[in-house]
């Protein structure tokens, strides 16, 4: 077993026992430079250990509530060294430690690999194995059956991975031969999952299967300790929409979409799987990288600065730029519709960008506060990003954001508000469910039906006029010819038809009062037997009201014995 040399260049000791604390607690971290350490710091040796003290009293009890103190080394304390840590950190009830070179061998006998990796041959290993992970794929006996086939498969991946866990300390493997084509397969999935990703290989093994490694961090601080890093020549024209994309990137850390470069070089455990080469990159940001943010919402403003809408933002992701200040950040409404990309602390004043998804087969109440915040933009309203019920971050009052109120989105949005509360009201008399249509299979007049009965559900009568009726011919045996001129009143049961899903009103019905009507033929009206058809048509005036009115209750049942 490879030993640990603690005469070492102090810079090699202070990452390696930081990496063995963070491993023995994966969920720490160690503040970088950037940030400062406020005088926290997993690293075990410091050069001058009152100077930390200091710092840490001073910037980081006065934000954070503390609870214990320790100082690592790699030697024992001396009673003279423990009078000397009393007598530095009394009165600031506090707890303090001394962690020594025992407990620190004691963490070491439990993680040989990090030893191993740091003052061995531990990532001459590691390279090796992942290039036989490669092989392994290939290279199989020919005529084996192809249940065994696959079970040896599995078998030299699973036992490669399980060899990877034992040398790498800084990631864990998975490592999985499945059927298809890699070019078939939603690649971006990982970004998604719940669980955090340092990085996924997709390699074609054959014609019907291909290869997938995870490498999944051991703690919170793996890709720091042991970064996986990617140098590539990004091929954006001069003016072009990749070359504006690629400057959001470099400010802000704003995600590009297949942009045309070449990798030109990888370091980290990846780097024996890809050589680099010419493709089209993008960059994405992962799920929970904004989960150190406070919940955000987004607030519409009208011209006199009052708050019209509010929008919970979920989902939220952040980056920063590569060079300079700039942040992005985006997120989502609770529907998932409304996406909102945010351009900070940039050179130039904050820019928002904001698309919207498809609403087919959506529930109408849940995405309506999403799109009524974008038709709000028509009226000149502002944006404003804030803290959920509290204090605004920024706002976006400047029409740049004409790119927003000019928007052809806008005005859908205006449209599309009053489709969906029509069917709100829908779903407020039906048991079925109601969702947002495909607007492409519904016909101009369907939709002109729909708006109007909106107008009915919420109490108004409409005035129409109308040109011919047909009824059917009741039971009775003696038919009573009525005048040459009556009103009549009928009701009718209301249906829809929203992209061939048929939707019934329970509780309400169409009531149609016809305020001068004739019969088309007395002689056939005489003459009737029930079930035929009789033709009415408007007598002196062609005018009808429409309007809906509840279903009368059905009558109770009787039942006996």
């Amino acid at each position: 077993m490879t030993m640990v040399n603690w005469d070492q260049p102090g810079e090699k000791v202070e990452e390696f026992v930081a990496a063995l604390l963070l491993l023995k607690f994966p969920h720490g971290n160690s503040p970088t430079p950037a940030r400062g350490d406020r005088g926290v710091d997993v690293r075990v040796w410091n050069p001058d250990g009152e100077e930390s003290w200091d710092t840490f009293v001073n910037e980081t009890l006065p934000v954070l509530p503390v609870r214990s103190w320790t100082l690592v080394t790699p030697w024992e304390p001396t009673n003279q060294r423990l009078d000397w840590l009393e007598k530095l950190t009394a009165g600031r009830g506090i707890r303090t430690g001394w962690m020594g070179g025992r407990t620190l061998d004691g963490l070491i006998a439990q993680n040989p690999a990090l030893v191993e990796y740091f003052f061995g041959d531990g990532g001459e290993r590691l390279h090796r194995l992942m290039a036989d992970i490669l092989r392994g794929g290939r290279n199989f006996p020919q005529g084996v059956p192809a249940e065994d086939l696959l079970q040896e498969v599995i078998d030299r991946q699973c036992g490669l991975a399980s060899t990877l866990n034992e040398v790498d300390p800084f990631y864990r493997y998975e490592v999985h031969v499945r059927s298809g084509r890699v070019s078939e397969q939603a690649w971006d999935a990982d970004l998604h999952a719940s669980s955090p990703v340092a990085w996924v290989h997709y390699q074609q093994l054959d014609e019907d299967s291909y290869l997938v490694l995870r490498l999944l961090p051991r703690c919170a601080e793996s890709t720091r300790l042991r970064p996986i890093t990617v140098s590539v020549e990004l091929e954006a024209p001069q003016g072009s929409p990749e070359q504006q994309a690629v400057e959001d990137w470099l400010r802000h850390g704003a995600p590009f979409d297949d942009v045309p470069g070449t990798v030109t070089g990888i370091t980290g455990p990846p780097s024996a799987l890809t050589s680099g080469g010419p493709g089209h990159l993008s960059f994405m940001t992962p799920k929970g990288s904004g989960s150190e943010l406070p919940d955000l919402e987004i607030r519409l403003l009208n011209p006199q600065g009052q708050v019209m809408h509010t929008l919970d933002l979920v989902e939220v992701r952040a980056s920063r730029g590569v060079e300079g200040p700039g942040l992005w950040l985006s997120g989502t409404d609770r529907s998932g519709v409304l996406q909102l990309g945010f351009l900070l602390n940039g050179a130039e004043h904050e820019r928002v960008r904001m698309t919207m998804a498809s609403l087919v087969g959506k529930t109408p109440a849940e995405v309506l506060p999403a799109v009524r915040l974008v038709a709000g933009l028509a009226d000149d309203a502002g944006l404003v990003l804030a803290v959920r019920e509290g204090r605004p971050l920024v706002g976006f009052e400047h029409p740049d954001d004409s790119e927003l109120h000019a928007s052809p989105m806008v005005d859908m949005a205006r449209w599309t508000v009053g489709l969906l509360e029509v069917l709100i009201l829908v779903q407020q008399h039906t048991f079925q469910r109601v969702s947002v249509p495909d607007l492409a299979q519904v016909t101009p007049q369907q939709i002109a039906e729909l708006m109007r009965l909106g107008r009915l559900l919420r109490g108004e009568e409409i005035r129409s006029t109308w040109t011919q009726v047909e009824m059917t011919r009741g039971p009775s045996a003696q038919p009573v010819t009525p005048g040459p001129e009556f009103s009549m009143m009928t009701t009718s049961e209301i249906r829809l038809n929203l992209a061939g899903h048929q939707i019934k009103l329970d509780d309400v019905q169409h009531r149609v009062i016809y305020h001068s009507a004739r019969i088309a033929s007395p002689h056939n009206f005489n003459t009737a037997q029930p079930g035929d058809t009789i033709h009415l048509v408007p007598a002196s005036s062609t005018e009808a009201t429409i309007a809906i009115v509840p279903t009368p209750p059905e009558p109770p049942q009787i039942s006996g014995s």
